[in-house]
């Protein structure tokens, strides 16, 4: 059985830190999209696709501490 308490995908930890960077810059980008002047079903799917993000950036962080240590600076 696969064990599915940490970070099941090998990888180095510079590509997971990549993943990190590349999530948060996603985040960021939906951050700063002008809401007044977005579809509303629009937004709907951007606040959609930022809860799925942040709750995947804040598993990644999790395990990537459990496995290596620390979160990179």
């Amino acid at each position: 059985m696969n064990n599915t308490d940490s970070l099941s995908i090998p990888m180095t930890m510079g590509d997971w830190v990549l993943i990190m960077e590349s999530v948060s810059s996603r985040l960021k980008e939906i951050d700063s999209i002008d809401t007044d002047s977005t579809d509303d079903d629009v937004m709907v799917d951007l606040y959609t696709d930022q809860q799925n993000l942040k709750g995947l950036l804040g598993y990644i962080k999790i395990e990537f501490k459990k496995e290596y240590g620390a979160l990179p600076e």
